[in-house]
């Protein structure tokens, strides 16, 4: 089985502008998820956001095409991250062991909050559920790459398709379970979220083969 790419060695350390670049992206995304809370993810208009984001309009297009684009960051940048952890895992790991590692791993209880929040806000919004929709679906497409090391070199393309897919769709399941389980108003509960995508993915481990029962992460 041929092995993962290796990890880039790090890179410089950031110049001024690339920190000021990386500034002046968190504060928009940060006034993003600020007014999304206020107002719903479609309640508020670009030059609100750039106004609450310190920047001009023309600054604002130059970091993100859309609002929902700047809305849905967080879910995006995790992704981007666990997908590298991936990469970095054992090559002869079993895959869900390795996926489920790369997922919950270095992350923290106020993000996986995040994550199910920012999931929840697409529910009133059909632009933003549009944006999770493609972010997840480019999220497939990176954990196929990041499957086929892992798999026989003759595996098919349906193969990999469909373990990405499942993976995926536990994943957002999981999401969907720990949101739909929060009152209006309330974050989402991190813990439950991790149990849930634990025991999403035990449900895949098995082959969805439960005989009607749902298996517990505390019962394993």
């Amino acid at each position: 089985m041929p092995e993962p790419p290796t990890p880039s060695p790090p890179g410089p350390p950031e110049s001024r502008r690339e920190l000021n670049r990386r500034a002046t992206h968190e504060a928009i995304t940060a006034a993003a998820l600020r007014l999304a809370r206020e107002h719903g993810a479609g309640g508020f208009t670009v030059d609100t956001l750039a106004e609450a984001a310190g920047i001009s309009r023309r600054t604002f297009f130059n970091y993100f095409p859309s609002i929902e684009a700047a809305v849905t960051q967080p879910v995006e940048e995790f992704l981007d991250r666990a997908f590298a952890r991936l990469y970095e895992r054992p090559a002869d790991e079993p895959i869900v062991d390795a996926v489920l590692a790369a997922i919950t791993g270095d992350v923290g209880q106020e993000e996986m909050a995040l994550l199910c929040e920012v999931y929840s806000m697409s529910a009133d919004d059909e632009q933003l559920e549009r944006m999770q929709l493609w972010i997840w679906d480019k999220a497939q497409q990176k954990l196929e790459e990041g499957l086929k090391p892992r798999l026989p070199a003759d595996s098919s393309e349906l193969l990999t398709d469909a373990l990405a897919g499942s993976i995926i769709a536990c994943a957002k399941a999981a999401m969907r379970q720990a949101s739909g389980q929060t009152a209006p108003g309330q974050a989402a509960d991190p813990q439950a979220f991790h149990d849930l995508l634990l025991a999403s993915l035990d449900l895949l481990r098995a082959g969805f083969n439960t005989n009607g029962s749902i298996p517990h992460p505390k019962d394993n």
